[in-house]
């Protein structure tokens, strides 16, 4: 099936993911800039959350797009 189609189907889900993965990814650099000013610990935790946010919403926007179309 043509993979432009799936996208279109599932563009709901999918912008829904992204979003996810832009606001990780907008914590992920503002933690990063301001580390100094912010205990290591915090840090830390904040970066490992980020990230666990952006693989598991990619993996979720894989699975959609690979699953997702039922016909």
């Amino acid at each position: 099936m043509d993979l432009w189609f799936m996208i279109k189907e599932c563009s709901g889900f999918l912008s829904f993911f992204l979003i996810i993965i832009l606001l990780s990814i907008f914590l992920l650099v503002a933690t990063w800039k301001n580390r100094t000013n912010i205990p290591k610990r915090l840090t830390a935790i904040i970066t490992l959350l980020s990230t666990i946010f952006i693989v598991v919403s990619l993996i979720a926007m894989i699975v959609i797009i690979s699953f997702g179309y039922n016909s």
